[in-house]
């Protein structure tokens, strides 16, 4: 039985891997360089959202990026696994990041 493949578009890709690596950017500025205004009041919470920002930002580079592309180079081919595994780490970068935001550091703002 031949295994079912699915399609993401290339530049949603390329777009997801610069967003994350910008939020990520950001956050780790936040210790390199403190910021009155963006202090961190909970470091547990601030460490989760660098670790599923950097599994997520992980995942995409050297597993995703690596995919056949279709014919017409628009898609990236995906397994169900990896769509399923996607999904997993963007669902828990979405929770690390809005509890995030509950301690007063949004990446949407930023």
């Amino acid at each position: 039985m031949k295994k079912r493949t699915y399609g993401m578009k290339l530049d949603s890709l390329i777009r997801g891997i610069d967003t994350t690596e910008k939020d990520l950017n950001f956050l780790c500025s936040l210790i390199e360089s403190p910021d009155e205004e963006y202090n961190i009041p909970d470091a547990v919470e601030y460490a989760h959202a660098i670790v599923a920002l950097s599994r997520q930002l992980n995942y995409m580079i050297s597993e995703i990026s690596e995919n056949d592309l279709t014919e017409d180079e628009e898609l990236v081919m995906l397994s169900k696994e990896q769509l399923v595994t996607l999904n997993a780490l963007t669902n828990a970068v979405e929770d690390a990041v809005g509890r995030l935001r509950l301690c007063g550091i949004s990446l949407k703002q930023n």
